[in-house]
């Protein structure tokens, strides 16, 4: 084998190692390129179709949405008839004035054409006395001489509808809402001659109507009849009929085939709006239920098209159809594959309708929207952009292996030119050395090469000037970041802080509903321990307050929000004031929730506006009594000047003295109404909060045993001693005892206790007598209210007045014929 010279071998090996990377990279390249366009292709399908069920699902809840809103304008309508006079002329222009555009196809199955007339909104309006007999009764804008007696469903349109009886047994201000009402539509009667529903213009069309009822009383609380608004159901198909998720958004009839439609269905999982008229629930001709399709119906059934759809039942035909239902049901919404159904591979949107009146009430929704999508017509941009890609790809491959012919033909030059100027200037240095070898010591060589090395080290003394001057920019930059950090840290920490410290309660939301994070104030106010975990969804964080979550249900999903919350817990009204802010303009869907309690701030004006009322009733009461006080003293003493004149006369004398003892009465009054008047300033002390109470139970104890009422005392031994007025304490707590001394005056039982609390002590009086009825409650403690037949009315209201005094709050609870409990809090001394 013939060695190669080392100018041939220094020429190879450039060669190799300059094309053989090249040669690979293309290969590579390529099949990179088209596995990346089989990547591209797959993540656009599934991009797409994730947009799509977004998109779908989306759509689905505005269709419900405007559903729920075109239901709760029904309703408005219905209380709106219900205050109008029972009179021909308003009812039938009540008719006239209430329509809706309706797109309907028109003409013959040959020559069709689309409308879009204005159709009243109700079909039928009635109004239907408290015997059952109709009064007046409007029919499609005209007034009907034919009045049924619809208490007997027999006498109803539909043969057993009970909307009657349903609505005149509800209290004031209820309504009742039935289901879609109508005759089941057959296969044969809709499409007549066409083979597709789209196309069948001249056959049946399904006309039902939804009830809406409502009693009308009189002042007097009597029923004086039930309006009746019966909803036209084309109106409900305006909903769905022409939804499509093809390019054209909008049709006047959907193509059932296609899979691009969309329906409605109810609570119960018929479906109400359909482009099958005979999928729709309907009655047979005795106004009874026709069955729904099931797996055991009977094929010549199935053929006609003589029996309706119901989701529950249709597992059989895709298991996914019962889901969307009791999802519907859990208020959920959502995207199934209902792939195979009708024959094309399907997704199908669905959201719940919320509606909560009448039947409707116990599961909180209407029914739900579905809309349907062939997932095939989502791919058409993906497959377009595989196909560029693919063009792409064999174009880069023609292009790159010209490119390496090319740039072969270059290197094979570049490096027969390198290797012979590298290989020269050593095959001289070699012949020189041969030289010297054979003798000749004196060689001089002439090699006109460049220095290299002098130029090698040039270009490394350029190189680490740079890199120093690169490395004093990097600390530089490095110094301003470091800054920068420090700065960002300190903002945050600035804010983190106002945020933990601050006393409204801040949630932050993602698009999904999911609580991202929460503030100490949050946690607090909705009582979750500083461990547990905040990455939850609204629902749960809000479980323990579902008025909260309510009100938030009730928000928009968009822009800003607020809203003022009331609810109970423990006994005690609480007030929050809850806001939704966006988080920001983009379209993350996130946003911020604030908590504020207000209960302390609506307490405090509660308590003010009480003040300022007894503030004027003390005023008046102080004037009426210092000018009824004066004459009472003249008259006294005149009548006693009288009574000793009239010894002589025992029986007059006797009335006298009756007319003494009144006016002293009369006096007692009117100290008592300067007492409640200019209540003397509370001397607090600390004091034995037990002894008091046992001082006060002594001066009532005889009396407890006259009206043999049995005490019970749950009295610890050791108690704090906090400010107390024990004088006005013990009136007060007087006032109650003696209240459930008249209370009990057949006997009973008395439980009396004292429980400590983190900040003060609570102190528990509860009886067992008749009790105070619900409407009274709450004002037992205005001043002159009493329920006994004498008194004055101040107990209690001085009562109320002496706790306040103390810095404490006193509570009522009572239920009639059972007995009434107060509960006075009484703070420690730090706390006033």
């Amino acid at each position: 084998m013939p060695r190669l010279s080392f100018h041939r071998k220094v020429l190879y090996v450039f060669c190799g190692l300059t094309l053989l990377p090249l040669i690979v990279l293309a290969v590579f390249a390529g099949q990179s390129l088209d596995t990346v366009e089989q990547l591209l292709r797959d993540s656009a399908i599934r991009a797409l179709d994730e947009q799509a069920s977004e998109t779908l699902e989306l759509r689905a809840v505005m269709v419900a949405d405007e559903v729920r809103t075109f239901l709760r304008q029904v309703e408005s309508d219905l209380a709106a008839l219900a205050q109008m006079p029972v009179d021909a002329e308003i009812y039938t222009w009540f008719s006239e004035s209430h329509r809706r555009p309706v797109w309907i196809r028109a003409g013959t199955n040959q020559e069709p054409r689309e409308e879009r007339p204005s159709v009243r909104l109700y079909k039928e309006i009635a109004f239907v006395g408290a015997d059952g007999v109709e009064r007046l009764r409007v029919l499609d804008g005209r007034v009907s001489n034919l009045l049924r007696d619809v208490s007997d469903p027999r006498n109803t349109t539909y043969l057993t509808e009970t909307y009657f009886s349903a609505a005149s047994g509800l209290p004031r201000g209820r309504i009742y809402v039935s289901h879609v009402t109508g005759w089941h539509v057959s296969k044969q009667e809709q499409l007549l001659d066409a083979d597709t529903p789209e196309e069948a213009i001249e056959g049946a069309t399904y006309e039902g109507v939804v009830r809406f009822a409502q009693p009308v009383y009189a002042e007097d609380g009597l029923l004086q009849g039930v309006v009746v608004l019966s909803l036209d159901h084309s109106h409900l198909m305006e909903f769905t009929q022409h939804i499509t998720p093809a390019d054209e958004n909008f049709v006047v009839f959907p193509s059932y085939q296609s899979g691009n439609y969309a329906f409605m269905f109810d609570d119960e999982g018929w479906i109400i709006t359909h482009p099958k008229f005979w999928d729709i629930r309907g009655l047979d001709k005795d106004g009874h239920l026709v069955a729904p399709y099931t797996e055991n119906s009977l094929p010549e059934d199935i053929a006609r098209g003589t029996i309706p759809f119901n989701l529950r039942e249709a597992a059989f035909v895709h298991p996914n159809y019962p889901d969307v239902h009791r999802s519907i049901q859990g208020g959920q919404s959502g995207v199934l594959d209902v792939t195979n159904v009708g024959g094309s591979q399907k997704i199908m949107a669905f959201a719940p309708i919320f509606y909560d009146s009448g039947p409707y009430a116990e599961k909180g929704v209407f029914g739900g929207i579905t809309i349907g999508a062939e997932v095939g017509q989502f791919h058409k941009m993906a497959e377009a952009a595989s196909l560029n890609i693919r063009q792409l790809y064999r174009a880069f491959l023609t292009g790159a292996w010209v490119m390496i012919c090319l740039t072969a033909l270059l290197v094979v030059y570049v490096a027969y030119r390198l290797s012979h100027n590298i290989t020269s200037p050593l095959s001289t240095l070699i012949a020189g050395t041969q030289e010297m070898s054979r003798g000749k010591l004196v060689t001089q060589l002439e090699i006109t090469s460049p220095v290299e090395v002098a130029e090698l080290a040039t270009a490394f003394n350029s190189m680490a000037r740079q890199l120093g001057e690169r490395r004093e920019r990097l600390l530089k930059a490095l110094a301003v970041l470091r800054r920068s950090r420090k700065e960002i840290k300190q903002e945050r920490d600035f804010k983190q802080t106002i945020v933990e410290n601050v006393d409204l309660g801040i949630l932050t939301l993602d698009s999904n509903q999911q609580v991202t994070s929460l503030n100490g104030a949050a946690r607090k106010i909705l009582q979750i321990e500083a461990g547990q975990s905040s990455h939850l969804p609204v629902s749960e964080i809000l479980h323990d307050f579902p008025e909260l979550f309510d009100a938030l249900s009730r928000s928009q999903k968009a822009g800003h929000w607020s809203e003022y919350v009331s609810l109970e817990r423990g006994g005690r009204s609480l007030t929050y004031r809850l806001a939704l802010h966006a988080l920001s303009s983009g379209g993350d869907g996130g946003s911020i929730l604030t908590i504020e309690d207000l209960t302390e701030r609506v307490n405090f004006r509660l308590r003010m506006a009480r003040f300022e009322r007894l503030a004027s009733l003390g005023r008046l009461s102080a004037g009426i009594a210092h000018e009824v006080r004066n004459p009472l003293t003249g008259i006294s003493l005149l009548l006693d000047e009288l009574h000793d004149r009239m010894l002589a006369n025992p029986e007059d004398q006797g009335l006298i003295q009756r007319a003494l003892e009144e006016i002293e009465r009369l006096e007692g009054l009117v100290n008592e109404l300067l007492n409640f008047a200019s209540p003397p300033d509370a001397r607090l002390a600390p004091g034995d909060l037990a002894e008091v109470l046992r001082d006060t139970l002594f001066l009532v104890s005889k009396q407890f045993q006259k009206q043999k009422i049995r005490l019970i005392e749950d009295i610890p031994e050791q108690l704090p001693h906090p400010q107390i007025d024990s004088g006005r304490l013990k009136q007060a707590l007087l006032n109650l005892l003696t209240n459930a001394l008249d209370a009990m005056p057949e006997g009973g039982e008395l439980f009396l206790s004292i429980q400590r609390s983190a900040d003060g002590a609570w102190l528990t009086i509860r009886d067992t007598g008749h009790g105070v009825p619900a409407d009274r409650l709450e004002l037992i403690f205005e001043p002159f209210y009493t329920t006994k037949g004498e008194g004055t009315g101040l107990g209690l209201s001085i009562t109320h007045t002496i706790i306040t005094g103390h810095g404490g709050r006193i509570e009522v609870k009572s239920r009639e014929g059972q007995g009434t409990e107060f509960r006075i809090y009484l703070p420690d001394s730090g706390q006033i």
